[in-house]
């Protein structure tokens, strides 16, 4: 079971040359042959040109015009003004402390609340969560939302998540695999 981070979809609408490993991916979803998943929290990611998506339909739409809509799609934990209320998960304390775990896996230097967040950086709390602190959220939940679902090998282009301090640790804590395009589209 393979999931697709927000950099994969991204690839293939830039056309980079990672997008001929998605799109394998993506194929052998189609022929039955893998089970490929893309992370809902990409809806909440600032898209192609600097907006966000405004609603679930956007996002499905940018999906289907990429050729990816038929692979299914993981959804993140809610959270206020980050992600769509029809498109998300409540959540429990064990989901909260395995976002916890990876958010200090990946980013052990920023604030893992928005309120935190602001405090440090002399932010308006009040204000749509934005910038560096969303980015981080949106890489959190990708990655949680892999773990959570039990799959198996996380596809990203993210050196982020690549990194020899981190890849380890991500693996002990469910991940599987973490793989850039290339090598996830060798195992088919």
């Amino acid at each position: 079971m393979f999931t697709l981070d927000t950099n994969c979809w991204i690839a293939v609408e830039n056309g980079d040359p990672e997008a001929l490993h998605v799109r394998a991916l993506a194929d052998a979803h189609t022929a039955g042959t893998a089970h490929v998943a893309l992370v809902g929290i990409s809806a909440s990611e600032k898209q192609k040109g600097g907006h966000y998506v405004k609603n679930v339909k956007e996002f499905l739409d940018r999906q289907n015009s990429l050729g990816l809509a038929h692979l299914n799609i993981l959804k993140p934990m809610a959270y206020f003004d980050i992600t769509f209320w029809d498109w998300c998960l409540l959540t429990g304390p064990e989901m909260e402390a395995l976002e916890k775990k990876v958010h200090d896996i990946l980013f052990p230097n920023i604030e893992f609340k928005w309120c935190d967040y602001c405090a440090v950086n002399n932010l308006d709390p009040n204000i749509f969560p934005s910038g560096k602190w969303r980015n981080c959220k949106c890489d959190v939940q990708a990655m949680w939302c892999h773990i959570h679902n039990k799959r198996e090998v996380f596809v990203t282009t993210d050196k982020n998540f690549h990194t020899a301090a981190k890849k380890p640790t991500l693996l002990a804590l469910g991940a599987g695999q973490i793989l850039c395009p290339e090598d996830a589209a060798a195992l088919l």
